[in-house]
Order: C-alpha cells, then structure tokens, then sequence
C-alpha cells in the first residue's frame, strides 16, 4: 500500500491527526508529499499535544474528512466520543478512508511512514470552493490566535466569506464555529 492508495497526492494534504495520550488528541494537519507512490511523507508539528503524543508513542493515525464542521471542531478543541465510530483503529464517523504512520521527529518535523491504512467509504465528491475556502480560513484562524497579527483576521475574514457565498450549510456552521473561537464577526 502506498499514499496514493489511500487518496493522498503530491503536495499537502489536509486530514485529521488523532494521537493517544490522556486523551485522544484530534487536529487537523497537512501532510506533506514529495512522491505519493512511496509511504513516505513528512508533517510539521509545532508545540502542542500532537507533536508530544507523537514523540511518546511514535505513531500519528489520520482520517480523511469532507465535512467543515469537523475541521472546525478540531482546530480549536479535541473532538468527544460521540464523534468516532471506532476507536481501533480510530474512526471519525464521516471518515472516507484512515491511515497509521509510524512517525520519527527530527526537528520542526515529524517523519512518516505509512503502517496501515483503509478506504472506508468511495463517496463521489466535486472540489467546493466553499469547503477550500474553510480550509483556508482555519490555517490562518489558528495562526492569529497564536500570534495576534492583524493580518492574519483579514484573511480569515476574506476566506469566510468565500466560504459563505461558495459553500452549503456545512461551510456556514464551520464559519460559525471559527468566529466563535476567533472573536471575529
């Protein structure tokens, strides 16, 4: 099995990370692909719980996800159990497929091998600009609230509306959700 396999391309690919410590650790992350034939792909891991979980266990498991919401859940909070539809292998309930890396830190970054892996679900989905555009506004979300910078709140406003003019209901709650835990309106 390679990356490929289970849906992930060249460039960065935006899934949820799940690590176990305490708790079950979720967040979103891009995982970075130089060659997706291969099972190698490497993810910057700043300082917080995944990359302290991933540095005790050495294992990082993902999900791809379409849905909005759950992105913007897990961007500012660890999801609950009502979430999952397993948890062995961990499963998010609207998961299309899930993988396990063995993952190595070396500096900014963790180092990744695929292990395991699984399609669950081959749902047809066109690219929506609304949900890209969520996608967009969360990267920079996370990124002003770590630093304040005024910039960054302009971008984030930029993306949501795109997100609310593109994007379904879906995208409008996740915009919802990101306003609450940014302060932006």
């Amino acid at each position: 099995m390679n990356l490929k396999d289970l849906g992930l391309r060249n460039g960065i690919n935006e899934v949820i990370g799940i690590t176990f410590g305490d708790w079950i650790n979720t967040a979103p992350l891009g995982i970075i692909i130089e060659d997706d034939r291969t099972r190698s792909a490497k993810v910057r891991l700043y300082s917080n719980h995944t990359r302290k979980n991933v540095s005790k266990k050495g294992e990082l498991w993902f999900n791809i996800i379409h849905d909005p919401v759950i992105f913007a859940k897990c961007s500012f909070d660890d999801l609950g159990e009502e979430e999952f539809e397993n948890f062995n292998p961990p499963i998010i309930k609207s998961a299309m497929a899930w993988g396990r890396f063995k993952a190595v830190l070396k500096g900014a970054y963790a180092h990744l091998t695929l292990e395991d892996g699984e399609i669950l679900r081959k749902d047809l989905k066109a690219v929506n600009r609304g949900f890209n555009a969520v996608i967009e506004a969360l990267v920079h979300a996370t990124r002003l609230l770590s630093t304040k910078d005024e910039e960054l709140r302009e971008k984030v406003e930029y993306y949501l509306n795109i997100a609310r003019k593109c994007g379904g209901e879906r995208e409008r709650t996740a915009c919802e959700i990101i306003e609450g835990a940014t302060g932006i309106k």
